[in-house]
C-alpha cells in the first residue's frame, strides 16, 4: 500500500487552464499585498501591529475554510512546536521587517528582496542536508547574489544612500522566511494537512505577536471611523490570505513544481503594482537586480515535487 501511495504521489499532474489562472492570481495579489502593507505602514501604523492585524485577518480565514473541512481537535506537541517555530521565524519576524521596510523603501525593491526567499533557502538546505548541492543550482546562488550587490552596492542603485540597512533588512526577512522552510521540510509532523499547518503557523505568529504590540507598539483603532491605514492593513491580509488558499489548492492539484512559480509572478506584479500605485521608477541596476534575481531563482527552484514545496511560498505567510 506504501508503494502505491508513493507512486501516486509521483505520477505527473494534469494543468489545466484553472491552474494558470490561479497561478496568475495569486501571484498578481501577492505583489499587490506588498503595496498594501506599503499604504498602511506610511500612514502611520506601528510594524508590529500592523503585523498582527495582517495574521489576524489571514488566519481568520483559514479558521473559515478549516472549518467546512476539520473537526476540531487537540494538537500534538509535535504540532505545537511545529507551529510556534514556524509562526515565529516563517511569519511574525518577518511580516514585521517587511513593514518596517516599507516605510523607507520602495515596493518594487521590496518585492526584489523578497524574492531572494528561494536563494536562501537552497543555502540552507544544502548546509543542513535537506539536499544535496548542485553545480547549475550553486551557479543560480551566485547570479542571486550578483543581484543583491546591485542593490546595494552602486551608489545610484537606490533613491538615496541612506536605504542599504532597510535593503539588508528586507533581505534578513528572506533568510528567515528561508529558515521555516528549511525546518518545514525536515520536521513535518505527520498526520496532518497543509491547510492545518498553516493555519497553526499563522495562531503560532498570533500568540507572539500579541504580546509584542501590546508592550512596544501602539494600537489601531478599530471601532473608529476606517481610514487608508486600516483599509489598506486589511487588503493586505486579505489578499495574502487567498492567495495562500489558492496556492494550497495549486500544489494539491498542479503539484508543487508547478506552483513554485509564483515566485517569478509575485517579484514583476510587486514591481508593477509599485509602479502603479506610487508611480516608482526604478535605475537601471534595479531592473538588471530584478532580471538577474528572476534567472538565479529559476537555476535554484528544483524540478523535485518534495523539495519544490520549499518554494511554494508568499510574502510572510
Amino acid at each position: 500500500m506504501t508503494n502505491d501511495t508513493n507512486n501516486r504521489a509521483q505520477q505527473p499532474h494534469k494543468i489545466g487552464v484553472m491552474a494558470y489562472v490561479l497561478l496568475l492570481s495569486m501571484g498578481i495579489g501577492w505583489g499587490l499585498a506588498i503595496s498594501f502593507s506599503k499604504m498602511a505602514a506610511t500612514s502611520g501604523g506601528h510594524p508590529i501591529t500592523l503585523a498582527l492585524w495582517q495574521v489576524c485577518v489571514s488566519s481568520s480565514m483559514l479558521l473559515i475554510i478549516g472549518a467546512f473541512r476539520f473537526r476540531p481537535s487537540i494538537p500534538r506537541p509535535s504540532v505545537i512546536t511545529f507551529s510556534m517555530f514556524c509562526g515565529i521565524s516563517g511569519v511574525a519576524f518577518p511580516a514585521m521587517m517587511l513593514f518596517w521596510c516599507a516605510i523607507y523603501l520602495p515596493a518594487g525593491i521590496v518585492a526584489i528582496a523578497f524574492a531572494s526567499m528561494p536563494l536562501f533557502t537552497y543555502v540552507l538546505s544544502v548546509v543542513f542536508r535537506v539536499e544535496q548541492g548542485s553545480m547549475v543550482r550553486f551557479f543560480g546562488v551566485v547570479i542571486g547574489l550578483l543581484a543583491m550587490a546591485l542593490l546595494i552596492v552602486p551608489d545610484a542603485a537606490l533613491p538615496s544612500p541612506d536605504l542599504t540597512p532597510w535593503v539588508l533588512l528586507a533581505l534578513l526577512a528572506s533568510v528567515c522566511m528561508s529558515a521555516e522552510n528549511t525546518y518545514a521540510g525536515g520536521m513535518r509532523p505527520p498526520g496532518i494537512s497543509s491547510l492545518q499547518l498553516s493555519y497553526g503557523r499563522q495562531m503560532g505568529a498570533v500568540i507572539f505577536l500579541v504580546p509584542t504590540a501590546l508592550l512596544f507598539a501602539d494600537p489601531i483603532g478599530v471601532f473608529e471611523t476606517w481610514g487608508r491605514l486600516q483599509w489598506s492593513a486589511t487588503g493586505a491580509g486579505i489578499v495574502s490570505g487567498l492567495a495562500f488558499t489558492c496556492l494550497l489548492y495549486v500544489i494539491r492539484t498542479s503539484g508543487p513544481v508547478f506552483a513554485s512559480q509564483s515566485a517569478y509572478i509575485i517579484t514583476i506584479a510587486g514591481v508593477a503594482w509599485g509602479m502603479i500605485l506610487f508611480g516608482e521608477r526604478h535605475s537601471v541596476y534595479i531592473w538588471a537586480a530584478l532580471a538577474l534575481t528572476i534567472v538565479g531563482s529559476a537555476l535554484v527552484t528544483p524540478r523535485s515535487p518534495r523539495l519544490s514545496r520549499l518554494f511554494a511560498r508568499g510574502p510572510a505567510q
